[in-house]
C-alpha cells in the first residue's frame, strides 16, 4: 500500500508539477516575490495544496520506517519496529496525519464539482420529462 502511495500518487503529483512549472517559466506567467520567481498556478489554492501534499509525501518516503528498519529487522521482513523505526515514527505519522489532511481538502473540491453535475444531471431530467408530457400529452 504505501509503495503505490510513493510511486502512483507522489509521482504523479511529482510530473504534475514538473509540467506546470515548466509551462509557467515557459510562458512568463510568473508573479516576483522580491528575487524570487514563483509560478503563477501556485496561487491557487488548489495547486500550493497539492504542492504542499508532494512535499509532505516525499517527507514521509524519507522518514518511512520500513526503510530505516531494512537493516536492523531482526529476521523479519517489513518490519517497522526497530530502533532507528520508533525513533522516527512519530515524525512520520505528524507527517502521515498532514497528508491525509490536504488529501481530503482537495477531494473536498471534488465534491462541489460532483454536486454541480448532479444538479445539472437533475435539471436536465426534469425538463426532458416535461418536454416529454407536452410533445405526448
Amino acid at each position: 500500500c504505501r509503495v503505490f502511495i510513493y510511486l502512483c500518487s507522489m509521482g504523479q503529483w511529482v510530473v504534475f508539477h514538473v509540467k506546470y512549472s515548466l509551462k509557467d517559466f515557459r510562458s512568463n506567467a510568473l508573479v516576483r516575490y522580491r528575487r524570487c520567481a514563483i509560478p503563477e498556478y501556485l496561487f491557487a489554492w488548489q495547486g500550493f495544496s497539492s504542492l504542499l501534499l508532494t512535499m509532505f509525501l516525499f517527507l514521509m518516503l524519507c522518514l518511512e520506517p520500513i526503510l530505516h528498519c531494512f537493516e536492523h529487522n531482526d529476521g523479519f521482513l517489513f518490519t517497522e519496529h526497530c530502533a532507528e523505526g520508533e525513533a522516527v515514527l512519530f515524525p512520520y505519522s505528524v507527517m502521515s496525519t498532514a497528508a491525509m489532511l490536504l488529501y481530503f481538502l482537495l477531494l473536498s473540491d471534488l465534491s462541489v464539482f460532483s454536486t454541480r453535475v448532479s444538479a445539472f444531471a437533475l435539471i436536465c431530467t426534469r425538463v426532458v420529462s416535461e418536454v416529454a408530457l407536452y410533445l405526448f400529452g
